[in-house]
């Protein structure tokens, strides 16, 4: 079971309001159900927020972290669409401007898809090479900003694996469940406001197609993050006993498509899909 909502109380350092949810949340099941159940958080912020890992290092350094991730260029063109479609109110920025997090990007922004600098605060790899240095984005200043105490066990996987029977096993293993995962509902991607025409027809008009020539440049900023992301994950983090994945030779397909412009219009991963 997890917590209602998001909670994303480590991200700004409060862990009493966390544990006071989670025992509250706890009490309450108890007297619905002796039977006993872990209890698990969503944020997707804390992966790249320093007082979370931080947090989870020093208060929570057995708690199991699972980490999904995508490709960057499709990570990016679906938050922008998202924020276009439940937030109309606020424009969006054109995305050539949205290499950085500035005011106005409402969070969304190509330094978000540095998966592999968040990952590295994790602590599971040395950090002492320049090779592997050299694919962070500030090597030398991420191996300061590193937990002196590493996190706990880490399953990663890619978003393309969720309807997967295998990937349900291996994650009802790493969690250490009994019971078999049913499979994941189809969540609704479809914006708040969609029921009233004037603002879909709106909004539709205001999402992007990532691949079109207007975004070139930002999408050359997310490939660049996505090609070093794929290298050192592969060589670096998966090498980790204490970071796991369902399918690893599917798994590390995935990350090898990373490499190349989803736009160029070939599927790279034709043949690995199951």
């Amino acid at each position: 079971d997890s917590l209602p909502k998001e909670h994303c109380d480590l991200v700004v350092n409060d862990t009493v309001k966390l544990l006071t949810n989670i025992f509250d949340d706890h009490a309450q099941r108890d007297k619905s159900s002796s039977e006993k159940r872990l209890i698990g958080i969503k944020c997707p912020q804390d992966v790249s927020a320093e007082w979370s890992i931080h947090n989870y290092a020093k208060y929570f350094p057995k708690t199991k972290l699972i980490v999904g991730i995508r490709h960057p260029v499709f990570w990016f063109q679906s938050l922008y669409n998202f924020r276009v479609s439940n937030v109309p109110w606020k424009k969006m920025l054109p995305t050539s401007k949205l290499k950085r997090c500035i005011p106005g990007s409402q969070g969304v922004c190509a330094w978000r898809a540095n998966f592999h600098d968040f990952l590295a605060r994790f602590g599971k790899t040395p950090l002492s090479s320049s090779s592997e240095l050299n694919l962070l984005t500030s090597g030398d200043q991420l191996r300061d900003q590193v937990v002196k105490s590493s996190v706990g066990p880490v399953f990663l996987y890619d978003t393309s694996q969720l309807s997967d029977t295998i990937f349900r096993q291996d994650l009802r293993d790493f969690l250490g469940l009994k019971k078999d995962i049913p499979p994941f509902p189809t969540i609704d991607t479809s914006g708040r406001f969609d029921h009233i025409t004037s603002i879909k027809k709106l909004t539709t008009q205001e999402k992007i197609d990532i691949c079109n020539p207007e975004h070139d440049a930002i999408r050359s900023e997310l490939m660049e993050k996505a090609r070093k992301a794929s290298i050192w994950i592969r060589n670096y983090f998966l090498k980790s006993e204490d970071v796991f994945v369902s399918n690893r030779i599917y798994f590390e397909a995935v990350l090898d498509s990373w490499k190349n412009d989803p736009c160029g219009g070939q599927d790279i991963l034709k043949g690995w899909r199951r």
